[in-house]
This record gives structure tokens, C-alpha cells and sequence, in this order.
């Protein structure tokens, strides 16, 4: 689906409290940055970081910080909820769509802009980065649960965001099911300029695609797709279910994923093979 990306309000608050609180419970705890950096043995950057809300801070983070600063029970376990709500967001496809397909498809874009490299798994559909017009607009009228019919300006905005493949400073791994290259939402016919869009992009330097044949082992359950955004220090996760979109900023998860990535790639067929695949399928359509 890939319908946003954006940080919505609750964490966008979540954030701004914790980092609030952290910087309340350094001052009553009468330590400077520098002086609180050196008992937790971080950089003071890091510091000044979380308390301006800059960087998100692991739950282990915060419990380092309130323990140092010798908080109450009452704010140290207010500050490790508010840290779990800062770290994974979920959040209902109603209130994603909210603003529309258009506001979705922008927001994406701006953590792609963000990235320094794009890692996706698809076990169902192709990627929003390597559809045609006519995919995007097929898929995105079946997602519409808005009804905002803003169909061809998210369709727009989806082609927009396909600019940052031909970045050759940015990098991206697309890694993707059979499956997912013969599923079409409507029209079987659209599969033929579907896979010559992916032959083409896979021509790209900076471009890594993937595939899982069905008669590969997949080294992995793969339940669901995502996309992983390596943003210095903010790397994030989007994976999207059936009725939620879920974004991960815990490092530890997002290291999870990236893990997840990692096995299923080397499944997968390498780069020439897959071109091959790809081509002995767009002669079967």
C-alpha cells in the first residue's frame, strides 16, 4: 500500500513530552549535558539531541537517563511509556488516509529524501517505487478507504517519488516475491509494461533488484512487506497490515528487519538471474 510515512500527532507529542521530561529530569537532577553525557558515557551531542527531540532514544536509553537522574517510580515509568509510544507508532488506515492518497505518497517521499538507503521487501505486490501509471492508479483506487478520490494527484505524487531512483548517490534494494510480480489489482494486462518498467530500472547502478522464485527456500516468514529507511541516526520501518500502518524507530527492531532483509536477499535469486526471471515471465504474459 505504501499510503504514509508521516509522523502523526499522537507521536509527534509523545516526542515532544519525552524529550521535555528528560531535560526537567536533568535540571532538578542540578547535572549539566556535559556532566550527565560522561556518567552515561555518551556524547553530549546525544544529549542535547534528545532533549531538543532531535533523536529518538531507545528504551534503554531512557532508563539509563531517569535512573542517572534519580527520578520517582512515578516519572521513570511514565518516561518508559512515553518512550514506547515514541518508538512504535500504529495507527488505524482511517486515520492515515485522513488527509488523502496525495498526503500519504508526500510523506513517503520525504523519509526517502531522508534515506541514504531504501531497503524493501514485497511479498505481494511491487513496489510503490517501481510501478507504471496505470499499476499505481489501480492499486491506490483500491485503497481509497478515505473516499477522497484524490486518485490522480496520488498517482502523481507516487511517479514524483520514482525521480530519487535515478540519485546515483542514493542507494535501493528492492527484494520481492513471483508472487507479487504476477498479482494485479484489476487487469492482467498491465503485467507486460510492469515488467518491462522493472527490467528498466534494474539497470541502475544504484538499483538492486531481487527476486524470490515460488520454488526457492525463503529463508524467512514473510507475513508481510516493508521498507526500511536507513536515515543516519533515525533509521525507520514501515510495515503495513491489513487495517494498520506501524512505524518502527526502536533500533533494536529496525535492526530485526534489517536482518529479515538480509536473509531473505540471499535467497533470492542474484541480480543477472533475476533480470532473466523477470524477462522468461514477461514472455509467458
Amino acid at each position: 500500500m505504501e499510503e504514509s510515512a508521516y509522523p502523526g500527532k499522537r507521536t509527534d507529542s509523545a516526542r515532544k513530552e519525552l524529550a521535555s521530561l528528560l531535560r526537567s529530569a536533568r535540571l532538578n537532577s542540578g547535572l549539566a549535558g556535559q556532566e550527565l553525557a560522561d556518567v552515561l558515557g555518551w556524547s553530549q551531542s546525544k544529549v542535547s539531541k534528545i532533549e531538543n527531540g532531535r533523536t529518538r532514544p531507545t528504551t534503554d536509553d531512557v532508563k539509563a537517563w531517569v535512573d542517572a537522574c534519580r527520578v520517582s517510580k512515578d516519572v521513570a515509568r511514565h518516561s518508559s511509556e512515553l518512550a514506547e509510544a515514541v518508538l512504535v507508532e500504529s495507527r488505524h488506515w482511517r486515520v492515515v488516509h485522513a488527509r488523502g492518497l496525495r498526503a500519504g505518497q508526500e510523506g513517503v517521499r520525504a523519509l526517502e529524501q531522508r534515506a541514504e538507503v531504501v531497503r524493501s521487501f514485497q511479498p505481494s505486490l511491487v513496489p510503490g517505487l517501481l510501478q507504471t501509471a496505470e499499476y499505481a492508479r489501480q492499486v491506490l483506487s483500491a485503497v481509497d478507504l478515505s473516499g477522497r478520490r484524490d486518485i490522480p494527484e496520488a498517482v502523481a505524487a507516487r511517479m514524483r517519488r520514482q525521480e530519487a531512483l535515478y540519485e546515483p548517490d542514493r542507494r535501493f534494494e528492492f527484494t520481492l516475491t513471483e508472487a507479487a510480480l504476477r498479482w494485479h489489482p484489476h487487469d492482467a494486462d498491465l503485467l507486460a509494461a510492469q515488467v518491462d518498467r522493472l527490467l528498466s530500472v534494474a539497470t541502475l547502478t544504484n538499483v538492486t533488484l531481487r527476486v524470490l522464485p515460488l520454488s526457492s527456500s525463503f529463508g524467512h516468514l514473510q507475513s508481510n512487506g516493508f521498507l526500511l529507511f536507513e536515515i543516519p541516526d533515525d533509521p525507520t520501518v514501515i510495515v503495513e497490515t491489513f487495517t494498520r500502518e506501524l512505524v518502527i524507530t526502536d533500533p533494536e527492531e529496525v535492526g530485526q528487519y534489517r536482518d529479515i532483509h538480509a536473509v531473505l536477499t540471499e535467497h533470492a535469486l542474484n541480480e543477472a538471474a533475476s533480470r532473466d526471471h523477470l524477462r522468461e515471465l514477461a514472455a509467458s504474459l
